[in-house]
């Protein structure tokens, strides 16, 4: 057999393999293409009421953390009141012994 009879159908083969290939491969990307500009889209709509949700979070964030502040610190300050009194009492104590 000779190699030019069957030419034509290499050539043919090789067309129909780039194109298959082609197609393969584009439509995936278009896919690709499309799903990143519907997520930047979506990022672009979704910012300002994030921004405005994390606004409020900090918001509550701060709030809360004043106000747990001030309700722990008054036991607080009674215990280390009441440890410095312990203390200074027992140094009282040890010095009048000691003299």
């Amino acid at each position: 057999m000779d190699a030019s009879v069957l030419a034509l159908w290499r050539d043919l083969s090789l067309i129909w393999l780039i194109l298959l290939a082609m197609i393969f491969v584009a439509v995936p990307g278009a896919m690709l293409f499309f799903a990143l500009r519907a997520v930047r889209y979506v990022h672009r709509w979704v910012r300002l009421p994030l921004l405005h949700a994390q606004l409020w979070a900090l918001r509550i964030e701060y709030g809360t953390k004043r106000a747990s502040d001030a309700i722990s610190e008054v036991p607080i300050r009674l215990h280390s009141r009441g440890e410095q009194a312990r203390v200074t009492l027992r140094g009282v104590i040890e010095y009048l012994r000691g003299s």
